[in-house]
């Protein structure tokens, strides 16, 4: 990329400030609004907790990105992990949860307007938290070490820790289960951006995988053993494959930096 078009030298701190910022955003509505997490696949909760503060949260992201002149760097690698077979072995299982929850899902009692807001807010969170952790600070970080398994360990911890605060607001204690959840599939969703070498295919596969899980824990229907077992391979996956790809040479060189 040209460095002319790069308004601002990526640098550790930016990236972390924005991923505060975004989350003292979030945090801030939720305490506003009395949100409880528990309720978060409810219409009203889905308009007042995701659509509306993450919609004004996109704007903002893409004023960033327009200003820092960050868009190639967020959203491309400079040099594209070639590993196809470690690419399906992480994308596989992935679509396989997602597919069983969707499939299995009883819609009879979810509405269409119910479902086009659950499409629309998980969009939304998607893109914000793609790009808040694994595109505005995934960057950020790599502008401030040339070491690729620092860069990666610190946008995965930080979007775990993005879901500590669901303790405040009804999970509790299971809040930090859902952090080391997070940074699981936090690193699979980082080796996506490196095996297609764009960050689009990791917004995709998040938002539909929070649209599967949504929509699942609407009905009465048990998540069934395949789905199970479909999604602790991605997550035992993901950090198998992580330490894999970074103990090779090409897989641990900086990936905006070609």
């Amino acid at each position: 990329m040209a460095e002319a078009t790069i308004r601002i030298r990526p640098r550790w701190w930016i990236g972390v400030v924005v991923f505060l910022a975004y989350s003292a955003w979030v945090t801030s509505v939720w305490i506003w609004r009395g949100i409880d997490y528990r309720d978060i696949g409810g219409e009203s909760t889905l308009l007042s907790a995701v659509i509306q503060p993450l919609g004004i949260a996109a704007v903002l992201l893409t004023i960033f990105n327009t200003w820092a002149g960050w868009w190639r760097l967020t959203l491309f690698e400079t040099s594209r992990l070639r590993r196809p077979m470690l690419f399906l072995l992480l994308l596989v299982p992935m679509l396989a949860f997602i597919t069983a929850l969707i499939w299995t899902t009883d819609y009879r009692g979810i509405s269409t307007r119910h479902l086009w807001l659950i499409a629309a807010g998980t969009l939304l969170v998607g893109f914000c938290e793609e790009m808040t952790t694994r595109g505005v600070l995934l960057v950020a970080l790599r502008g401030s070490t040339r070491s690729e398994a620092w860069a990666w360990f610190g946008s995965c911890a930080l979007f775990g820790l993005l879901h500590a605060t669901n303790g405040f607001f009804g999970v509790g204690a299971l809040a930090l289960v859902q952090v080391l959840l997070a940074f699981c599939v936090g690193t699979g969703l980082y080796l996506l951006r490196r095996f297609s070498g764009t960050l689009l295919l990791p917004m995709l596969v998040h938002a539909a995988w929070d649209f599967s899980t949504l929509a699942s824990g609407l009905d009465d229907v048990p998540t069934t053993l395949f789905a199970f077992s479909m999604m602790a391979a991605t997550y035992l996956l993901s950090l198998v494959l992580a330490i894999v790809v970074l103990r090779q040479k090409d897989g641990s060189r900086n990936g905006s930096s070609g």
